[in-house]
C-alpha cells in the first residue's frame, strides 16, 4: 500500500509539473526553434523498395518499386529527383546499378539476373544524393537470397564461438542506489541472436538478478547497483556454452530515465536521481523533451525538491514510430536518453472484393480495392502489387522488410534488425514488449543534441539532385584553364543539343539532363570561335563507397520446407550450367559449318557518334586478310575510298579522311600503325549525313571508325590526345522493363508450354481515385499452390499501408 501511495503521489506530482511548465518556456522555445531549424536545413529523406518477392532464382528478374519519402509525416518526396539502386554481391561489389528518375517521389525498375549467377546472399542498396549527408547507415539496404543452396553432405560438429554479449542500462548508464532495467543482447557470429539464461552476481558471490532471453537473443532484468560493488553475468547459451562477462560499471552519481510502454493508451515516464547527486543538485531544474522526426510532442520541467518524478502521457499525442525522450540539466546539457516505439494503429485500411478460398489454373482474377485512412475517409495514393506462388518461393513473413517496418523502424536506427516485420505482422502484447526491448538495445543517432542547440551541425556536402548532371573542364593543350569556353553536348539518338560556357575555373556543369541509360554523347568545345585546340575532361560520377555488409546468415532464417526448395533450386542451377555448356559446344560447331550465314555484328563498343553500325559501310575482321599494312587489306574492299602511298584514306567525293581508333581522332596516315589482327570492325563515314556530326574535327572526306578487339591494346604510334571533341558513354535514366502478363482466354492445349512463373503478377503503378478505389486484373498460371497477394503504398498525406491476401489454386 505504501508503494502504491508513493506511485500515485509521484504521478500527480508529474501531472502538476506539466501545467507549471507552461509558465517557463525559454528552454523549450529555444529547443523547439533549434530543432525546427535543424530539420529545415536537414530534412530526413528515406527510400523503401517494395520487392516482388523475398527470394529469387538464377535466371529470374527482381521487380521493385521505390517509395522516397521526406519528413516525419512520410510524405512522398519532392526534394530529390534522382534515385540510385544497386545490386551488390557477397564480395561487396556492385554488379548492377540503375539510375531512376523520381516523379512525385516514386519510381520503379528491375534487375535481370543471369541464370549462371552464383547462388548466394546478395543485397540491394538504394539512396539519393541528399541521403549521403546522413551516411550510408541510413541507405535502404536489403539482403536477399539469389539461387539455391547446395545440400549438406555431412553434419559437422563445431566448437561454439563466443557470441557478442552486450548490456544496455535503460537511459544510458547504471547509477548506484537506483533500481534500473538492463537489456541484454547476445548475437552469434552469423549475425543472428542466440537465446540464453543468466544470473547476475556481485563481487561477494551473491546472486542479485536473473534473466532469460525472450526474443532473438534479447532479454531484460532489473538491478540496483551498490557503491563499492562490481557485478558479473554467468550465462548459459542455447548451445550449452557457458560464459562469464562483466556487467557495466555503475556511476557513483547520476540520473536514470525510464519508460513503461506496456499500457495500450499511455506511457509512464519516470526520472530518478540518486542520493549523492540529489544533495548537490537539490532545487535545481531538469527538463524532459520528447521528439519524433523533429517535432516536439511533449515537454516537462521539474524542480528537484525530491528524488525524482513520474508522469503519465497519452500515446495519441505522438506519431507512430520512434519517439526520443531526452533529459536535460539546468545548463541544457543532455543527461539521459530513451527511445520508445509508438504503435497507434493508424496505417491505411484495405477492403477488397470477396476473395474465394480456391481458384483454377489460368483463371482470371479481378480484385477491387477500397482504401481509407485512419479517419475512415477515402484517400488518394500510390501503390504497388505483387502476386507470387508462395509454394514455390520460401517466405518468412517475420523476416521481410515491409513499407511499415522499414519507414517506421529500421530506417531510423543503426545496426541490423533481425525479423523486422515480426513487430508489425500480428501486433499483440508480446510483440509490443519485445519491440520495447529492441528499443533498449538499438541506438538512435539521427542527430546530436549539442550540435542542434548550439547551431553547429556539420556542413551539407551533397545537395538534392533535381536531375542528373554532367560535369567537367576545358583546358588548352598546354594545360591552362579555359574560361568562358563554349562546350556543346549532343545526343543524336535522342535528338538533344545543349550548350554552355565554362566558369572562371574552366569548369562546366549541365544539370537536369534527361538521357537514357548508357547514352552516347558527343562533347565538342572551343577556346574561341575558331580555336578547337582544347582538351575536354569529363568528371565521372562518384558513387558512395560500398560499406562492408554485416555477415548475416539468412539461410538460418528459412524453414525446413524453405531449405528443401533452396536445395531443389540448386540442382536446377547446376542443370543451367550443364545446358549452357552443351549449347556453347554446339554453337562452336555451327560456326564452322555455317560460316557464311549472315549474323548481325555486336557493335555496342563502337565509338561511332551515330551509334554502332550507323555508317555507309561496315567491315568486320573476317574480311581483313593477313597483310603487312592495314591499308593494303582495305584496297578494293572499301567502297568509294582510295588509299595514298602513306596509307591515308581518300574519299573519291570529299578528299582526305581521318581515322578514329576507339574514339581517338587521328590523321589518316596513322592507319598503318595498326595490326589487322587487332581489329574487330571498321565503319566508313564518307557521305554528308554520316560524317556531318563530327564537323570540322575530322578531314573533309570523312573518317574510318575503327573498333579494336576488346582486351587488345591497339598498336598505333600516335599518342596525342583528341582535341576539341570526344564521345562519352553516359549513365542516364534506366528505363524499366514491362512485366509480361499473359492473357489466357482459352484452355491450355497439350502442345502449349506450361506457365510456371513464381511471380504471377507485378504492378508498380496502381493509383487510387478520389473515392479511394482501385482495381487490378491478372490470370493465374499453371502452377498450383498458395498464391500470395501483397499490396503496399503511401497516400498523399504520408499514411502508409500494407495488405496481404492469400488463396489456393488447385
Amino acid at each position: 500500500m505504501k508503494l502504491k501511495s508513493l506511485f500515485l503521489f509521484l504521478l500527480l506530482f508529474g501531472l502538476r509539473l506539466v501545467v507549471s511548465a507552461q509558465n517557463d518556456t525559454t528552454f523549450f522555445n529555444r529547443t523547439a526553434n533549434s530543432l525546427s531549424n535543424y530539420y529545415e536545413k536537414h530534412p530526413i529523406e528515406k527510400v523503401y523498395l517494395h520487392l516482388d518477392k523475398p527470394f529469387y532464382l538464377s535466371n529470374d528478374t527482381i521487380w521493385f518499386k521505390a517509395y522516397t519519402v521526406v519528413g516525419a509525416q512520410h510524405r512522398l518526396s519532392a526534394l530529390s529527383k534522382v534515385l540510385y539502386c544497386e545490386l551488390i554481391n557477397d564480395k561487396d561489389s556492385v554488379i548492377n546499378r540503375h539510375v531512376l528518375k523520381l516523379i512525385s517521389g516514386v519510381a520503379w525498375g528491375d534487375f535481370i539476373l543471369p541464370r549462371t549467377l552464383t547462388p548466394g546472399n546478395y543485397r540491394i542498396r538504394a539512396y539519393t544524393k541528399w541521403m549521403q549527408n546522413a551516411g550510408a547507415d541510413y541507405f535502404y539496404n536489403q539482403t536477399i537470397r539469389i539461387g539455391g543452396q547446395k545440400p549438406a553432405s555431412t553434419t559437422l560438429t563445431t566448437t561454439p564461438v563466443k557470441p557478442d554479449i552486450q548490456f544496455f542500462p535503460e537511459g544510458g548508464e547504471l547509477v548506484n542506489g537506483i533500481r534500473s532495467k538492463v537489456a541484454v543482447k547476445l548475437v552469434k557470429q552469423n549475425g543472428l541472436g542466440i537465446d540464453a539464461t543468466g544470473v547476475i552476481t556481485d563481487n561477494e558471490g551473491n546472486e542479485v538478478a536473473a534473466f532469460t532471453t525472450q526474443h532473438l537473443g534479447m532479454g531484460l532484468f532489473a538491478l540496483m547497483p551498490q557503491s563499492g560493488k562490481i557485478y558479473k553475468a554467468k550465462i548459459i547459451c542455447a548451445d550449452s556454452a557457458r560464459y562469464t562477462v562483466d556487467v557495466p560499471t555503475a556511476q557513483e552519481k547520476g540520473f536514470v530515465l525510464s519508460v513503461n510502454n506496456n499500457r495500450a493508451d499511455s506511457l509512464i515516464v519516470r526520472v530518478q536521481v540518486n542520493q549523492k547527486l540529489f544533495q548537490e543538485k537539490q532545487n535545481s531544474i531538469v527538463y524532459l523533451v520528447a521528439q519524433s522526426g523533429g517535432n516536439i510532442s511533449y515537454t516537462i520541467k521539474s524542480k528537484l525538491t525530491g528524488p525524482g518524478f513520474t508522469t503519465r502521457i497519452a500515446k495519441n499525442i505522438f506519431s507512430t514510430g520512434i519517439t526520443q525522450f531526452t533529459l536535460f540539466s539546468e545548463s541544457c546539457e543532455p543527461l539521459n536518453e530513451r527511445i520508445v516505439f509508438i504503435q497507434n494503429n493508424d496505417d491505411l485500411k484495405f477492403k477488397s472484393s470477396a476473395i474465394a478460398q480456391t481458384y483454377l489454373p489460368r483463371q482470371k482474377m479481378k480484385i477491387d480495392l477500397d482504401i481509407k485512412n485512419k479517419l475512415e475517409k477515402p484517400t488518394v495514393g500510390s501503390f504497388s502489387v505483387a502476386v507470387i506462388n508462395e509454394t514455390q518461393v520460401p517466405v518468412n513473413e517475420n523476416m521481410e522488410s515491409t513499407i511499415l517496418s522499414n519507414l517506421l523502424l529500421t530506417s531510423d536506427i543503426k545496426g541490423y534488425i533481425e525479423q523486422p516485420n515480426y513487430y508489425f505482422n500480428h501486433v499483440n502484447e508480446q510483440t509490443i514488449a519485445n519491440l520495447d526491448i529492441l528499443m533498449l538495445t538499438q541506438g538512435y543517432h539521427r542527430f546530436e543534441w549539442k550540435q542542434v542547440l548550439n547551431n553547429t551541425s556539420p556542413p551539407i556536402a551533397y545537395q538534392p539532385e533535381k536531375g542528373i548532371e554532367l560535369q567537367g573542364s576545358i583546358k588548352t593543350l598546354s594545360g591552362k584553364i579555359v574560361t568562358n569556353g563554349k562546350i556543346a553536348i549532343m545526343c543524336v539518338k535522342e535528338g538533344v543539343i545543349i550548350d554552355t560556357l565554362t566558369d572562371a575555373t574552366g569548369n562546366f556543369k549541365i544539370g537536369d539532363l534527361n538521357f537514357s541509360d548508357t547514352a552516347k554523347l558527343v562533347l565538342s568545345a572551343k577556346k574561341n570561335k575558331s580555336n578547337p585546340n582544347v582538351i575536354i575532361d569529363v568528371i565521372p560520377t562518384k558513387y558512395p563507397v560500398i560499406t562492408k555488409q554485416q555477415n548475416i546468415d539468412i539461410l538460418n532464417t528459412f524453414s525446413t520446407e524453405g531449405i528443401n526448395v533452396l536445395q531443389k533450386n540448386y540442382l536446377t542451377y547446376l542443370g543451367y550450367l550443364k545446358d549452357d555448356s552443351l549449347k556453347k559446344a554446339r554453337m562452336l560447331k555451327e560456326v564452322v559449318i555455317k560460316a557464311k550465314k549472315s549474323q548481325k555484328p555486336d557493335l555496342s563498343h563502337s565509338a561511332n557518334l551515330h551509334g554502332g553500325g550507323n555508317a555507309d559501310q561496315v567491315i568486320l575482321a573476317d574480311k581483313l586478310n593477313n597483310c603487312a599494312n592495314l591499308s593494303d587489306c582495305l584496297r578494293g574492299i572499301v567502297f568509294g575510298v582510295n588509299f595514298a602511298f602513306d596509307g591515308t584514306p581518300i574519299s573519291t567525293r570529299g578528299g582526305k579522311m581521318s581515322v578514329i581508333i576507339d574514339g581517338v581522332i587521328l590523321d589518316g596516315n596513322q592507319i598503318n600503325n595498326l595490326n589487322a589482327s587487332d581489329i574487330y570492325s571498321i565503319e566508313v563515314l564518307r557521305t554528308g549525313f554520316t560524317k556531318g556530326i563530327y564537323g570540322s574535327t575530322i578531314q573533309p572526306g570523312g573518317a574510318l571508325v575503327i573498333t579494336t578487339k576488346r582486351g587488345v591494346d591497339p598498336t598505333y604510334v600516335s599518342k596525342e590526345p583528341p582535341v576539341g571533341i570526344i564521345s562519352y558513354s553516359y549513365k542516364g535514366y534506366y528505363k524499366a522493363k514491362t512485366f509480361y502478363t499473359p492473357q489466357y482466354t482459352h484452355p491450355k492445349t497439350d502442345a502449349e508450354a506450361l506457365d510456371l512463373r513464381n511471380t504471377i503478377y507485378w504492378n508498380p503503378n496502381m493509383v487510387t481515385n478520389q473515392q479511394g478505389n482501385a482495381s487490378f486484373e491478372y490470370y493465374n498460371n499453371d502452377s498450383k499452390g498458395t498464391y500470395r497477394v501483397v499490396i503496399e503504398g503511401v497516400d498523399v498525406d504520408g499514411n502508409l499501408g500494407r495488405q496481404v491476401y492469400r488463396y489456393k489454386v488447385e
